[in-house]
């Protein structure tokens, strides 16, 4: 995002604010739904008190290593199943069959077999956000231009050597595609999972349980920004490593 859109974007969010709590202050929306300092006073004290980062730090743990998980098998598979032909022939009707289904929907199947844990919480994450990484790796592979291809091995290139230096680079565009649309949907299921409960009582879904059981309002816009500001964070940060990596692609025209 260029310095100008950042200014608007930042515009944006202080006249919405103002807005907001001007309203509450005018009293012309109900009591329960806070104001912009209301909201402020409680963040900084759950700061203060550390009770923040804790419950950011274990939804953290969930989601990052579901969206670890989603990077290694989802471009693992996703490369194996474009490049050779019966591996995408064994995927594609799992793929079709299962991707449409709400993965919340296997949530009772997951808790009869692991309970109200983290491995169901991060298996759930990892169902909802493995497809977008595995299908636009697979869309990637199949996009690199077959004279690449055919000029690797023309020139002695292993089956090894043609994955790692000809498809692999080629597919990074659409990968990175893929990955940041699963990055969000790990933020969106981790929310979701946490709502269920949680076994050691920590995390920022679990919060908005709480605040919600107790008319808390506050506490859930305080939770709710926090989870938008670590989904945007580590959206920056893989669109750091994607201009990093894709410099070449990023610049062109």
């Amino acid at each position: 995002m260029d310095k100008r859109l950042q200014k608007i974007a930042a515009i944006e969010i202080v006249v919405l604010l103002a807005i907001w709590q001007a309203l509450a202050s005018l009293e012309w929306i109900p009591a329960y739904l806070s104001s912009p300092y209301v909201v402020g006073s409680e963040m900084w004290a759950l700061i203060v008190s550390g009770e923040l980062f804790t419950n950011a730090a274990s939804s953290l743990y969930r989601s990052l290593v579901s969206f670890l998980l989603v990077m290694v098998l989802g471009i693992v598979l996703g490369i194996a199943a474009g490049f050779f032909k019966p591996v995408g022939i064994f995927f594609q009707p799992i793929v079709d069959v299962l991707n449409p289904v709400p993965k919340i929907a296997l949530l009772p199947i997951l808790m009869v077999w692991f309970g109200i844990s983290d491995t169901t919480r991060i298996l759930l994450i990892f169902l909802t956000a493995f497809f977008p990484c595995f299908i636009a790796t697979k869309d990637g592979v199949h996009g690199v231009k077959q004279v690449f291809v055919w000029a690797a091995e023309n020139m002695g290139a292993s089956k090894f050597q043609i994955l790692w230096k000809v498809i692999l680079p080629a597919s990074l565009p659409k990968i990175f595609d893929g990955l940041r649309v699963s990055l969000g949907l790990t933020f969106v299921m981790m929310f979701s999972s946490e709502m269920i409960g949680s076994s050691n009582g920590l995390g920022l879904g679990f919060m908005i349980l709480l605040a919600d059981m107790a008319g808390r309002t506050d506490l859930m816009f305080v939770s709710v920004f926090f989870i938008a500001l670590l989904g945007f964070l580590f959206d920056r940060i893989l669109l750091a490593v994607r201009a990093r990596l894709l410099w070449w692609s990023e610049n062109r025209g």
